[in-house]
């Protein structure tokens, strides 16, 4: 049976410099993309305020939408977050503050109508991203053909065959997972031993490990944590038709999440292998952004913005521990703190907006960014012989990303508004997909998801009274994926759901 890829020989090209970090694509595409958060009005529309402008949350998005204020404006939001189970003892909900800030509108009081009108400032607190998740999945065609096991036999084979080339001993090129996996000469999940109990070898007498297929499988796994935006804006309004602005953003990112294995065999026995992962770090990045009202006596208008890369300056910590039939395997491996560099993409983004008088108004944006473009490096900017095999790795896996934003508000009375929006965001994960570990590395997890495209609906309303205005949100994602507890050409995926709802409210005054 053709097995898993041969190309886990990525660990040979390596070696040693793989024993101190474990990123991948998959988690670059999880610290790339973010949510729809920001003031309720903000999200109910979807996010499509590009070139409609005029809300505070706008500034992450394109900086010269706070150029349309003509007053000052503080708001404050907060919000919960549902998902539809709970997995490794975590919570199905959360609340969270979502967003909280302030614009500072100056009229330069010029008396023509031509020139600068307004330079506005303004910061701003948002949840770029709510890490919260549960999966809870039973692990389908196993067949008792398929296992995690054989992925871990084939790395161990291979790092016996790599390092016989290079004349050293085998079990010294182990990382993490196959110390756990081998641990003290161990069968349970490898086995060096044939049909008759005879150890198994290759022509040169080399020790040659062999999986066992598993009937059942069960998987857990919670991620929680969020990473922290925080803007600082200033904008431009000249002559009522060309509005400019930038945001200076920087972020906290807190990432955690815990997952669980259990595979079954034929007679009852099983082992189960517990993983945790943890990501913490800062990074800063630049926005600008142009709106124009090409007509003067037309509402219309159109923007376009671009954001820079984000750089990270991050600190990852991981282990795990394996217990067969409720006994644990030897200790539980920690492997430390080890700090690194990351680049998000860059981004575009192109905005349309109309309004008819003051009862109707839509808006619609475009946003593109190339996922394959994100980048790891060492903490002194340089890229080792690891990052560039991860980078390359990230190039194969991950591809450019799609993003439509569509939203509409309507004001039955000039009190009231109601809101509605809709945002699709393409898969970030090319056909075929899969999690490549290098079997010198540290990575304690062989599970993978290639999801598809992101659905987001919003609806809200709003009430505005003299001096303030109060808003509501809810927002319903849906997102399906391919999932694997681990890599094998031939096994099918257990189809899974990422979806959860967000209802939201905010608090604003004008002055």
């Amino acid at each position: 049976m053709k097995r898993n890829r041969k190309y886990l020989l990525l660990g040979a090209l390596v070696s040693v410099a793989s024993a101190a970090y474990a990123q991948d694509s998959y988690d670059a595409q999880n610290i790339v993309n973010s949510d729809l958060n920001g003031t309720a009005r903000f999200v109910a529309m979807g996010g499509a305020l590009g070139a409609l402008g005029g809300d505070i949350s706008v500034m992450s998005t394109n900086p010269a939408g706070t150029a349309m204020y003509r007053s000052s404006d503080a708001s404050v939001s907060m919000g919960g977050l549902f998902t539809s189970k709970s997995a490794r003892g975590e919570d199905k909900s959360r609340m969270s503050l979502d967003q909280g800030g302030v614009v500072i509108a100056f009229d330069l009081d010029n008396p023509s109508s031509k020139g600068l009108q307004f330079v506005n400032f303004g910061v701003n607190y948002r949840k770029n991203r709510n890490y919260l998740s549960n999966q809870v999945t039973d692990v389908n065609h196993l067949n008792g053909i398929f296992s995690q096991s054989y992925q871990l036999a084939d790395m161990a084979n291979w790092a016996m065959y790599d390092a016989r080339r290079a004349g050293q001993a085998y079990d010294a090129w182990f990382g993490t997972m196959l110390q756990l996996a081998t641990y003290e000469d161990n069968t349970v999940l490898v086995d060096a031993l044939d049909v008759d109990g005879n150890q198994r070898t290759d022509d040169y007498g080399n020790v040659m490990y062999d999986g066992v297929g598993a009937h059942r499988g069960y998987f857990e796994k919670a991620t929680h944590g969020g990473n922290i935006q925080a803007d600082i804006n200033v904008s431009f309004n000249v002559s009522d038709q060309l509005f400019f602005g930038g945001s200076v953003g920087v972020y906290s990112m807190e990432y955690d999440r815990e997952s669980f294995y259990r595979e079954t065999d034929g007679d009852g026995n099983f082992y189960d292998f517990t993983n945790w992962y943890k990501t913490d770090g800062d990074g800063f990045d630049v926005k600008l952004g142009f709106i124009c009202r090409p007509i003067e006596d037309s509402p219309f208008r159109f923007g376009v913005s671009i954001h820079t890369p984000i750089w990270y300056r991050l600190t990852d910590s991981n282990g795990g521990y394996l217990c067969y039939n409720n006994d644990q395997i030897g200790p539980p491996r920690d492997n430390g703190e080890y700090d690194y560099n990351f680049r998000t993409p860059w981004k575009f983004a192109a905005s349309v907006g109309h309004t008819i008088g003051n009862k109707f108004a839509i808006g619609a944006e475009y946003e593109f960014q190339d996922l394959s473009t994100a980048k790891y490096s060492e903490v002194g900017n340089h890229e080792s012989d690891y990052f560039r095999n991860t980078n390359r790795i990230t190039q194969e896996t991950l591809r450019g990303q799609h993003t439509l934003k569509v939203g509409v508000e309507y004001k039955p009375i000039e009190a009231l508004s109601l809101r509605a929006g809709y945002n699709l965001v393409s898969s970030p994960f090319k056909k075929n997909a899969f999690r490549t570990i290098g079997y010198d590395g540290i990575y304690t997890e062989t599970d993978y998801t290639n999801w598809g495209a992101t659905n987001r609906f919003t609806v809200g309303l709003g009430y505005r009274y003299k001096g303030g205005y109060f808003d509501l949100a809810w927002q319903y994602q849906a997102q399906k994926g391919d999932f694997y507890a681990f890599d094998d050409e031939n096994l099918k995926p257990t189809k899974i759901k990422n979806n959860r709802s967000h209802l939201m409210a905010t608090l604003g005054f004008r002055f």
